[in-house]
């Protein structure tokens, strides 16, 4: 990533469908991903629901559209072991995102690290004070210890999700974002609660101290701005 915010507009993919859009759009994953990138999107966030949720997967889903789409894809939901590592990295995605439940093992993170590099984020989802892996009940304690404990895992890339704004449209937390990234070493992607041009504006001040990218789901969704004026707003570049 350059200076400035790099967006990664989100598709979440549940029972084979992109389960964000709205009314009477297409919810065939390939066209809202591939829509995406014809608006401008230099990357694209694909999640796993049914895998986050323990419910199934759409891994030969995702493969097939890793491969199809023309940008680089950060491929995230339910990415907590070996196996789904493995399958993950198959894909073919530019990067995979550790879920918040693989915190639990954080010498199997700084292995994974050591492994594969940048191809691997770490997701850090945090509710209040406090790191949690969603669609588990697992709390992994503070936020700051947390990422005490993820500082010599050597990672440089970190999606942080504010589960208490994710999908909500209430502004982000530009405050949670800073505290973050002036912790850890490597670069932070943020993620909820985005609702206005306003927010990426706020965002985009934080680029000096490390939130270089943003994901964006409900607020494209919901028509608050299109990707055009986002992407004018955030200076991204790749």
């Amino acid at each position: 990533m350059t200076a400035g915010l790099t967006l990664l507009p989100a598709v979440d993919v549940a029972g084979g469908r992109a389960s964000q859009v709205i009314g009477q759009g297409t919810a065939e994953p390939y066209a809202v991903a591939t829509g995406w990138v014809q608006q401008g999107a230099r990357w694209v966030h694909l999640v796993d629901l049914d895998l986050a949720f323990g419910r199934g997967d759409n891994s030969a889903l995702l493969a097939d559209l890793v491969a199809a789409v023309t940008v680089p894809v950060q491929l995230s939901g339910g990415i907590r072991d070996e196996a789904s590592l493995r399958v993950a990295l198959t894909t073919g995605a530019e990067r995979v995102t550790l879920s918040s439940a693989a915190l639990r093992d954080t010498g199997w993170v700084r292995q994974v690290v050591r492994t594969h590099g940048e191809r691997i984020a770490v997701g850090v989802d945090v509710h209040g004070s406090e790191v949690v892996a969603r669609g588990s009940g697992i709390r992994l304690g503070p936020l700051e210890e947390v990422l005490a404990g993820l500082a010599s895992s050597g990672a440089r890339t970190y999606v942080v999700a504010d589960v208490d704004r994710d999908g909500t449209r209430h502004g982000a937390d530009v405050g949670l974002f800073r505290r973050v990234a002036e912790q850890v070493e490597g670069e932070v992607i943020a993620s909820g609660g985005v609702a206005s041009l306003e927010d990426l504006r706020r965002l985009a001040t934080l680029s000096a101290v490390g939130v270089r990218g943003v994901v964006l789901g409900a607020a494209l969704y919901h028509g608050a701005f299109t990707l055009s004026e986002a992407l004018e707003v955030a200076g991204s570049t790749s």
